[in-house]
């Protein structure tokens, strides 16, 4: 089968979670025998390492967060109906002719995606990844969850609808699809909880006795890592390791490491020889994917009890603390290196991408 995966963001662009499982959906079909194509959307200057298999449409998506107030403002209602996009993946479509389309976030490609899949008769699955279709911004932070009832969101959300049109709903939480719903999308259409997948990691060396505790993820302020830093001052026996890239510039002290950006496989190491991952997040998550990497080389997990992940902690095993509070961390911290946590046995994973395409 032609299957078209659609993401506005894929290496060697890629920033978060959501690219990482496009991935996987990708490498799975492919081993299943499927012919797959990607689009996905580019800096408007090229780069040489991009992917042969992948349609990149300029766009200013990653730049978004440097734009000004207004700025952003025209960009966003570019964004809901997005013409030359359209257009765009209509050719893709014509040249392809694919029988399946598998969308992501489309923030940066545009709410017009559904309508060009419809016209190219093409089944629609699409997963959800975070609140991108509830408020542009994608982010609700805990103590803030009036943002996505205020005026303008409900006028966005009412946009949103009308352009979506009718397809098929995957959420890898319950908690995602019952924010969605709540706010009035997609309560006619088909909807599944899929889990994201946990790919088991081979030929990991075996874990080393260490004191390491590690974050994986944006350097940004919605991830939290103001908690994780702070969190190292209070442990100065234990070394905490920063993994991942952003805006925010985090000063190095001598149990504060700075690794930067790592490759899947660098970061299960990583994993692997720490005593926890930690997930300091102060918006609502979905189904982090560190929390799956962690799990796939039995690393626990503290995280901040906020969207999806409580469902992961029940799933896999963990502790949960209170979002944006340093002193419930610092807690649950010492009550981990006290008593540990016991890692819950998994069943044999099955294959994501068969679940997905056999809706």
């Amino acid at each position: 089968m032609k299957i078209g995966l659609i993401n506005n963001l894929y290496k060697p662009y890629q920033k978060g979670g959501a690219e990482r499982i496009v991935e996987i959906l990708s490498n799975q079909l492919t081993d299943l025998g499927h012919s797959v194509f990607i689009v996905s959307t580019k800096p408007k200057t090229t780069k040489n390492n991009e992917e042969s298999d992948v349609y990149y449409l300029s766009s200013s998506y990653s730049k978004l967060s440097q734009f000004s107030f207004t700025k952003s403002l025209l960009w966003q209602l570019t964004n809901l109906i997005n013409i030359k996009k359209y257009r765009a993946l209509t050719k893709i479509f014509r040249t392809e002719q694919p029988e399946l389309v598998i969308t992501n976030n489309l923030m940066g490609l545009g709410l017009l995606t559904p309508l060009a899949i419809k016209q190219a008769k093409a089944k629609h699955i699409h997963i959800l990844h975070d609140i991108q279709l509830l408020h542009p911004s994608g982010l609700m932070y805990f103590d803030h969850e009036n943002l996505i009832n205020s005026l303008p969101a409900k006028i966005y959300q009412q946009i949103v609808k009308l352009l979506l049109g009718k397809f098929i709903v995957v959420s890898p939480s319950k908690w995602l699809l019952n924010l969605h719903q709540t706010q009035g999308l997609f309560k006619n259409d088909q909807t599944k909880v899929i889990a994201n997948p946990l790919v088991e990691k081979q030929n990991l060396t075996n874990k080393l006795p260490n004191k390491n505790f590690i974050f994986v993820g944006q350097l940004e302020e919605h991830k939290g890592l103001d908690l994780f830093v702070g969190a190292a001052a209070r442990f100065l026996d234990y070394t905490f390791l920063v993994v991942g890239s952003g805006t925010l510039e985090i000063k190095a002290t001598p149990n504060l490491k700075i690794l930067g950006q790592k490759t899947s496989e660098e970061v299960s190491e990583l994993l692997n020889n720490s005593l926890a991952a930690i997930i300091p997040s102060r918006c609502y998550e979905n189904s982090p994917t560190v929390i799956y990497e962690a799990a796939a080389v039995k690393t626990p997990v503290i995280a901040a009890n906020l969207g999806g992940i409580p469902e992961l902690i029940e799933k896999f095993g963990g502790l949960l603390f209170e979002p944006g509070n340093l002193d419930s961390l610092v807690m649950t911290i010492e009550q981990f290196i006290e008593k540990g946590v016991t890692l819950k046995s998994q069943p044999a994973a099955k294959n994501y991408a068969t679940e997905i395409i056999t809706l």
